[in-house]
This record gives C-alpha cells, sequence and structure tokens, in this order.
C-alpha cells in the first residue's frame, strides 16, 4: 500500500505554482546544477513534512476520542473541498509572468499547507494501513511519494508550457473530475464512519 504515495506525491504538485513553475524556469535556462540543488531542497522538505504529520496522526491514535474529531474534520474537509471545486465554475489558476528564485525556494522550505494537507490525507490513507504507517511502511510510502513529487516536476520540466496552457483552459473540467472524486471520497468516508458507530 506505500505505492498510495505516487498518486499523492503527484497531485500535490500538479497544480501551477510558485514551486514547479521556478522548476520550468530553470530547466528552459538550461541552469541544471542549481535545478538539481533546487530539486533535492523539494523532495527533502516534501519528506519532512510528509513524514512528521504522518507520524504525529499515528501518535494521535492512541487517543481515539481526539483522534476521532480529526478524522471527522478530515472528512468533512475532503466533502467541502470537492464541492467547492465542484461548483466553482470560475476557478482560474494564476500564474505570475516572472517567479523569483528565493520565493520558489522561500516556498519550499516554509509551507504551512504542507502540514494541513499530510494531515488530510494522513487520515484518508490510514485505514488503508492495518498496522498503522510505521517504520519500513512509512519509508515505503515516503519513497514513492517522492517518487511521484519527481514525476510531476518532470512533466513541469519537459512539458511545463502545455501544462500551463492546460491549466489555463481546462481548468474547470479538472476541478469537476476532482471535485467528484473528492464528494464520493468524503461521503465514503463518512459513511464507513457512522456505520463503525453503529
Amino acid at each position: 500500500m506505500s505505492l498510495l504515495g505516487l498518486p499523492i506525491g503527484f497531485y500535490g504538485y500538479l497544480f501551477p505554482g510558485n514551486i514547479n513553475i521556478m522548476v520550468m524556469d530553470l530547466y528552459n535556462l538550461k541552469k541544471y546544477k542549481v535545478l538539481f540543488l533546487i530539486l533535492v531542497l523539494v523532495l527533502v522538505f516534501e519528506s519532512i513534512y510528509c513524514f512528521f504529520s504522518l507520524h504525529y496522526i499515528n501518535k494521535l491514535r492512541s487517543s481515539t476520542d481526539f483522534f476521532t474529531i480529526i478524522e471527522l474534520i478530515a472528512y468533512l474537509l475532503i466533502l467541502s473541498m470537492g464541492l467547492w471545486m465542484l461548483w466553482d465554475a470560475k476557478s482560474k489558476v494564476k500564474i505570475a509572468n516572472k517567479n523569483n528564485l528565493y520565493r520558489g525556494i522561500l516556498s519550499i522550505i516554509v509551507h504551512p499547507q504542507q502540514i494541513s494537507f499530510w494531515i488530510v490525507m494522513g487520515i484518508v490513507i490510514n485505514p488503508f494501513f492495518n498496522s498503522g504507517l510505521e517504520g519500513s511502511t512509512l519509508l515505503g510510502f515516503l519513497f514513492f511519494n517522492a517518487l511521484g513529487t519527481l514525476l510531476i516536476m518532470s512533466l513541469y520540466m519537459v512539458y511545463g508550457n502545455k501544462l500551463l496552457q492546460y491549466f489555463k483552459f481546462k481548468i474547470h473540467q479538472l476541478n469537476t473530475l476532482v471535485g467528484v472524486f473528492f464528494i464520493l471520497l468524503g461521503l465514503y468516508s463518512l459513511a464507513d464512519m457512522i456505520i463503525s458507530f453503529i
């Protein structure tokens, strides 16, 4: 089940932002040494955020009531996110004309969204791991997550301009697809949680 890290790592950097656009720019400028260091930095901090968030969730499992509340909040958040994505027809991706290297690096290191993202993802994937995400299972998950992150970064390097054009014109369709998936996931998770209490 550690393979679940692959699509999560891929999705985490799918939408255009400071980091993947910076990677694309460095590739286009043929600054390969800087690009390599940036990719290493991305993978290191992605893994750090992932590890500590998932490890923290495993610690919370011992406090059943508190963990249940966090679990409920995570599922409701997924459901509301899906509804928002599905109904927000005017959603657009803002692409800056020029991205600063230092701003991109700062986004890698200080990334408060990573914590909330990994807590929600940790709650969602937790049922797939009977004995919890620990030891070699967690390391395997971290490896595949890094692989997914590297894959989407590689796609931005090679097909960056085409991806940006796709997001510019197809963001509504993509939001609809992901929104439906989140709604189904949220409803299923909430139903499963309610049934377990009955």
